[in-house]
């Protein structure tokens, strides 16, 4: 099989000739790899059997190569790093890795007034370019592609301040909602942009918004459903409009709303935070296997750094046997995979995975 029928295959609930696969590392991770593996990138990429590719829009004009999860649009006086929403980003280096995280100053964190949430610089799609969309995409064409975007509820927390806006949508509802539906307006307009230019050809979007912690919802399931299942529902009614799947990441404890997702259309549920509760992924192939592919779930906070090998061929073998049966699986790492994971185990996860 090619890999983008073997992914649509699984996302189809039909049983591939191997289980898919779609790994991603940390730079310092993938260097080490290389480096002990000997291999060039694209080398390395045909051994691990990666079926899956991001292709996304080019941003016109970013301040810096180094961003958080959008682009840098500028670096502040501080040195911190301005992404689309204006939000800063500081960059930590310890003595393995580099990474950025948000600082605690938020952009809207002032902010009190619907009138002045309006007139806030919003992103716009003009700051994008879509034009080179189809051509990368046939340029994969064996591969399955997908694009990404931002969820609206995380994105107003980083804006305006976790614990403000978690008020904002206990006491001031329509003012949470407002800047919701400000990010909902260009996440909705990039996703529509995408689509139309890859001309049908993505695999699906992915809607990323990390709605809980390791031991549950950071807002009741009821508030979720009131204030963020309908803004999601419309993102999602458009992206399938085009012919094209929608892939859903939240990290941490999402059981009570995976009903909710299979409402409103999701397809393929990342990344499956093996040690969060009730996220038990055996547990979720039974529950929710026949509507939903499971993406994601192999355990990068014990399993991959502290694990044996036994242990992660064994594991491996029988996410595959037991998850991945009649399909509805695509084996992925519960996030980047970061710098302390071993390289042994990375070897045989692939080993197993593609069969060696």
């Amino acid at each position: 099989m090619r890999s983008l029928e073997r992914v649509k295959c699984a996302i189809n609930h039909q049983q591939p000739d191997r289980i898919p696969i779609d790994l991603r590392f940390a730079p310092e991770m993938l260097d080490k790899l290389l480096l002990e593996l000997k291999m060039d990138e694209q080398q390395f990429w045909d051994w691990t059997g990666q079926d899956i590719y991001t292709i996304r829009p080019k941003y016109t004009n970013p301040a810096s190569n180094i961003k958080y999860a959008d682009p840098t649009i500028e670096i502040d006086e501080k040195g911190y790093y301005l992404d689309i929403y204006r939000v800063p980003f500081k960059s930590i280096t310890t003595n393995s890795q580099t990474y950025l995280e948000p600082v605690v100053s938020s952009p809207l964190e002032d902010i009190n007034t619907i009138e002045a949430i309006d007139q806030f610089s919003w992103p716009k799609v003009d700051a994008w370019d879509y034009s080179q969309i189809e051509m990368e995409i046939d340029q994969k064409s064996d591969k399955a592609v997908w694009s990404r975007t931002r969820g609206v509820f995380q994105t107003a927390q980083l804006m305006r301040g976790m614990e403000r806006f978690l008020l904002d949508l206990a006491l001031e509802p329509t003012f949470a909602c407002r800047i919701m539906d400000h990010i909902l307006d260009f996440i909705y307009e990039d996703a529509r942009c995408s689509v139309e230019a890859g001309n049908g050809k993505y695999t699906y979007v992915e809607y990323n918004d990390d709605v809980a912690t390791q031991r549950g919802m950071l807002i009741s399931p009821a508030m979720w459903r009131k204030y963020v299942k309908p803004r999601m529902k419309k993102f999602c009614d458009m992206v399938h409009s085009h012919g094209v799947l929608i892939k859903c990441h939240s990290c941490g404890s999402i059981y009570d709303i995976i009903p909710d997702l299979i409402e409103i259309g999701v397809n393929v549920l990342n990344p499956i935070q093996t040690l969060a509760a009730n996220m038990d992924p055996f547990k979720l192939k039974k529950e929710f296997g026949k509507d939903l592919c499971l993406h994601g779930a192999i355990d990068i906070q014990y399993l991959l750094p502290q694990g044996s090998i036994p242990e992660v061929k064994d594991y491996v073998r029988k996410i595959i046997d037991i998850v991945g049966k009649d399909g509805g699986y695509i084996l992925a790492g519960t996030h980047t995979i970061q710098i302390d994971a071993k390289i042994e185990n990375i070897i045989a996860m692939v080993e197993v995975a593609r069969g060696l």
